[in-house]
C-alpha cells in the first residue's frame, strides 16, 4: 500500500510539473501556425480549415487544456507542412 502511495505522488508531480512546459510551448507554435498560414498558397477550404485548427488551439491555450491545444495546433502544422 505504501509503494502505491509512492507511485501515485510520483505520477502527480510528474504530471504537474509538465503542464507549465506545455503552457509555454502553445503560444511558439501558434505563433509558427499563423506565420507559415499568412504565407501559404492554399484554397480558400485549406486556409478556413487550418485557421479553425489555429483558433482552436488558441481558445484551448487560453482555458488551460494545453495537451488538447497543443494537439489541435500539430495538426494545424502538419496540415501546412505538407503544402
Amino acid at each position: 500500500m505504501k509503494q502505491l502511495s509512492l507511485v501515485i505522488a510520483a505520477l502527480l508531480i510528474s504530471v504537474m510539473s509538465v503542464q507549465p512546459v506545455w503552457a509555454r510551448t502553445c503560444p511558439k507554435f501558434i505563433k509558427e501556425g499563423k506565420d507559415l498560414l499568412a504565407k501559404a498558397k492554399l484554397s480558400q477550404a485549406e486556409v478556413s480549415k487550418i485557421k479553425t485548427l489555429i483558433d482552436e488551439s488558441e481558445r484551448l491555450h487560453d482555458g488551460g487544456d494545453h495537451g488538447q491545444s497543443l494537439a489541435k495546433i500539430k495538426e494545424a502544422l502538419s496540415l501546412l507542412k505538407k503544402k
